[in-house]
């Protein structure tokens, strides 16, 4: 399969360094003995030609083996990669990416952060693609615990990177038959402003906590899925590397999580089962055209895009181990005297987020909680919900955090009227870090 790599890609690959396996060992050992030999310099091809052992090292004879020796360097590098590439094939076409997709993607998807600071390798080529023949003989069913396979296409979570607010995991698509070109919308769509390509998906979660101390939660499972009610992992953002292959990065929201069990925080290691039931993207093709009216009689019309769906099921284990001394938090407890307020915020290596403080009667849906960087320009949104904030690139040394009615924020305080907020919020306080 043809590999197109952008630029970015092509310097990862430029810079990898493998790990040298004992089979790379072996044959660079080789390699290397023929470059001692040498042609023309071992002493049974002299003794053939008649030459002079003891007068061979002379200035051409060294300036002979040194040419000898760079292309023996040569020739070592690539029996050894020779060997490592097509003793395993599957490998031969993730050596590039493997423990590098956070570096190649993490700027360009709609929550950036620096995740390979602090990634986990999961997926690993000398676990997790071990080519064996038990392997070969079912080429479609589970390769590994990272990788699975599924109707022709592979998923491979290959890095994690953890916080107290979110799991972000590294993730590798290949399609055996290679994607649609409409998927590639960075690549070729001329009016599409974003950095970065998405694919939709119908997914399941479970968090085991019954490592736990048992009396800090309700429950030792808990699992998430659209029949229970429960938020699951919607989409995968990233780009395409080539045709068959799509680098991107799942987001999977904690703050819901803890919310749903009326806790602070979760523990710092618990085991998350995930299971990616379908994932798909719009086609350029309309499927179906539907007529109809609003409320008020106004006439509208819908146009249905063709969908290409890839059914799975792709199903992963991971072990959790969240590294709680990265997380700041400031306790604040302060409102206002009509009740509204911010309880503590709560920083990570990757986000930001503000308790809201409300009175009973009060329905949060009714309020918004900005966070701005230390220059007083709003923040980015960080995944789905909208109060947790990036911290990406940005200064904050210091944060400065308002409450705002919902309705006044959108209407008077978004974007360039971020300098009204001071001016038009409920509550604000200003945090140092």
């Amino acid at each position: 399969m043809k590999k197109e790599y952008r630029d970015s890609d092509l310097y990862e690959i430029l810079h990898f360094t493998p790990e040298v396996t004992p089979e790379i060992e072996s044959s660079m050992n080789d390699a290397y003995t023929q470059i001692r030999k040498g042609p023309g310099l071992n002493n049974e091809y002299r003794a053939r030609k008649g030459m002079d052992m003891t007068k061979h090292k002379n200035t051409k004879a060294h300036k002979r083996n040194r040419k000898y020796l760079y292309l023996g360097l040569a020739a070592a590098l690539l029996l050894a990669f020779g060997f490592w590439g097509f003793s395993n094939p599957v490998l031969a076409g993730k050596i590039p990416f493997i423990g590098r997709i956070f570096r190649m993607v993490e700027q360009d998807i709609g929550y950036s952060g620096n995740y390979s600071d602090n990634a986990v390798s999961l997926a690993t080529p000398e676990s997790e693609y071990d080519t064996t023949d038990s392997q070969a003989e079912s080429s479609d069913s589970d390769e590994s615990t990272y990788s699975q396979t599924a109707n022709g296409v592979t998923i491979t979570i290959s890095e994690a990177s953890y916080s107290d607010l979110a799991l972000y995991f590294s993730v590798e698509i290949d399609c055996e038959e290679g994607f649609p070109e409409d998927f590639n919308r960075v690549k070729n769509m001329e009016d599409y402003i974003l950095s970065y390509d998405v694919l939709n998906m119908t997914s399941s979660q479970q968090f085991d906590f019954s490592q736990a101390d048992s009396t800090l939660y309700p429950t030792d499972i808990v699992s998430c899925s659209i029949e229970n009610g429960f938020p699951t992992p919607y989409s995968i953002e990233g780009n395409y590397a080539d045709s068959h292959t799509f680098l991107g990065v799942i987001r999977i929201e904690l703050n819901t999580l803890r919310r749903m069990l009326n806790v602070q925080s979760l523990p710092p290691e618990f085991t998350y089962s995930f299971t990616i039931q379908k994932f798909w993207h719009d086609l350029n093709e309309i499927a179906s055209i539907t007529e109809m009216k609003t409320a008020d009689g106004t006439p509208v019309t819908i146009h249905e895009p063709e969908k290409k769906v890839y059914e799975g099921p792709w199903s992963f284990t991971i072990p959790v181990s969240i590294d709680q001394t990265d997380t700041q938090s400031k306790e604040i407890m302060r409102m206002n005297d009509n009740g509204i307020g911010i309880s503590q915020v709560i920083k990570t290596p990757y986000e930001i987020k503000a308790e809201l403080i409300l009175p009973e009667q009060e329905n949060p849906a009714d309020y918004i909680v900005v966070i701005t960087d230390a220059d007083g320009k709003i923040l980015d949104s960080q995944g789905e919900d909208a109060d947790i904030y990036s911290v990406y690139g940005r200064n904050t040394d210091a944060t400065h955090i308002y409450v705002v009615d919902y309705y006044t924020f959108m209407d008077e305080c978004k974007g360039e009227n971020a300098h009204l907020l001071p001016e038009k919020a409920l509550f604000q306080t200003t945090v140092i870090w």
